[in-house]
């Protein structure tokens, strides 16, 4: 994980994805426990060391927004989870979201940029007006 990425909910959803996938089956045969296990997995994915109470404060996130339920009875709170339609939804539409923004040609990547950054453009373009009336006037 870069210094600048946040770990977020949204990477622990994405083991539960990974996982789907590596065993083939759906959302609602896959079962995981966010033990040290998980944040092992999690840490892997994303090149920095997480502590498994950091997972269990993005799982309460999940959980609370009925992306995650248990679906194991005496599993505890973060034991047996299973993704839910909502939270898989979720996953693939920031995988989409992400895949498009890859996607963009030079020129769209470029309109994006001044558009993020117009702030400074204006800054900037006031700057040198600035100067131009400054110049103007000094003569």
């Amino acid at each position: 994980m870069s210094k600048s990425q946040k770990l977020t909910e949204f990477h622990v959803l994405e083991v539960f994805v990974d996982e789907m996938e590596a065993q083939g089956r759906s959302k609602n045969l896959v079962r995981l426990n966010l033990d040290e296990t998980f944040a092992k997995r999690v840490s892997e994915r994303l090149g920095d060391s997480i502590s498994l109470d950091t997972i269990h404060e993005l799982a309460d996130r999940c959980l609370a927004n009925e992306w995650l339920e248990p679906k194991v009875m005496g599993g505890g709170n973060y034991g047996g989870l299973e993704l839910t339609t909502t939270g898989f939804g979720v996953v693939r539409s920031r995988q989409r979201k992400e895949q498009q923004l890859a996607e963009r040609s030079l020129l769209k990547r470029a309109s994006d940029y001044i558009e993020d950054h117009k702030g400074l453009f204006v800054a900037f373009a006031a700057a040198i007006g600035l100067i131009g009336i400054l110049i103007r006037l000094l003569r």
